[in-house]
């Protein structure tokens, strides 16, 4: 899939990474992860990497837990950038409802998985975020709110959306596939 490729990667880089379907976007960011090893070539990462991964298939939700637990699974206050935020107000920025805070994930649609993974996200300590297709599925307030923190996100940025406009607007360079 990936043939005669090389590139360097800084601190604070937002790479979007566009293509057709199929063509291997998530291929390259499992290979720059580690998740998978090239045939041919080698991939080298920096130092003190604390790496948060949005997964398009959404595997990192656990279904037997509530919107609550799953972003924050002891305690009932979060620190984004160095701020402290009780749990129901930051849920709110995502469009959680106090009420449904308490809903076992079971009960939520597409998008509202879509908005807890990444609520979850923004809670954890992280120089590199990598999103695979974080815009599927999302309404456009939710969106608004995530390219906001994307934009003032200090850290690495990888980035696969079809998105036009929104990967204008986030990232500072991109890898586009020809597939």
């Amino acid at each position: 899939l990936i043939q005669d490729f090389s590139t360097i990667i800084t601190r604070g880089d937002k790479i979007g990474i566009i293509g057709p379907n199929g063509c291997g976007k998530t291929t390259l960011l499992n290979l720059l992860l580690g998740y998978l090893a090239p045939h041919a070539g080698t991939v080298r990462h920096g130092t003190n990497l604390a790496i948060r991964y949005y997964d398009q298939l959404r595997e990192q939700i656990d279904e037997s837990k509530t919107v609550w637990e799953n972003v924050l699974p002891n305690g009932d206050t979060v620190t984004i950038n160095g701020n402290s935020k009780h749990i129901i107000p930051y849920l709110q920025d995502f469009l959680f409802t106090p009420d449904r805070a308490k809903t076992p994930v079971t009960h939520l649609s597409g998008g509202e998985r879509n908005r807890l993974l990444l609520a979850r996200l923004f809670t954890q300590p992280a120089n590199l975020l990598v999103l695979d297709e974080p815009t599927n599925d999302l309404d456009a307030e939710t969106l608004e709110l995530l390219e906001e923190l994307l934009v003032n996100f200090q850290g690495t940025l990888l980035l696969i959306s079809h998105d036009r406009t929104f990967l204008n607007n986030v990232v500072t360079s991109t890898l586009v596939f020809e597939g």
